[in-house]
């Protein structure tokens, strides 16, 4: 099994996946909008790739006694936008050109996302399951054209053990 370690994010090593904001940090917010204070609309655009509205999913995840990756997608067209809301989360991401077969464990980085920070993934990201970094549920709010799982998603399930990767703090 691959091992993964998990590092904070930033702009620089972050950039090839997309974008992120951390939503609670009003200074930073108010840099990037013409308002001063109270209201920052369009702090990040997102590409819905043609497909129908977004939606609002939540996924719940928890901490696990290993992070195992044992499931990567991509999705063809449309950015991916996540928000832990109520906790620390990891992730992983990579690049793909959208054949399934060839989805792997090698090319995967893992990154920390505090609460209240919302990351953007370009389209042909690799990705896949958060995982909470705290004891109990963490709430992830995700958004996706409606049934996007159905229609733009490119997906392969690990079954060999020696082919998965482990995420380590």
């Amino acid at each position: 099994m691959k091992t993964i370690a998990a590092k904070p994010l930033s702009r620089d090593a972050f950039k090839k996946y997309g974008e992120y904001q951390d939503l609670l940090n009003d200074e930073e917010l108010a840099e990037k909008s013409i308002f001063p204070e109270g209201f920052f609309p369009d702090v990040l655009y997102m590409d819905w790739g043609g497909q129908t509205p977004p939606t609002v999913s939540v996924c719940q995840v928890k901490k696990p006694e290993k992070i195992v990756v044992n499931f990567i997608e991509a999705h063809k067209y449309t950015h991916e936008g996540l928000l832990p809301i109520d906790g620390d989360v990891v992730i992983y991401v990579g690049k793909t050109f959208g054949d399934p077969e060839t989805f792997s464990v090698d090319e995967l980085e893992a990154f920390i996302v505090p609460k209240g920070t919302y990351v953007k993934l370009y389209p042909l990201i690799l990705h896949g399951s958060q995982f909470g970094l705290e004891e109990g549920v963490t709430h992830v709010l995700c958004q996706l054209p409606a049934r996007t799982f159905a229609n733009d998603m490119l997906a392969k399930v690990i079954e060999k053990e020696e082919e998965m990767g482990e995420i380590v703090l």
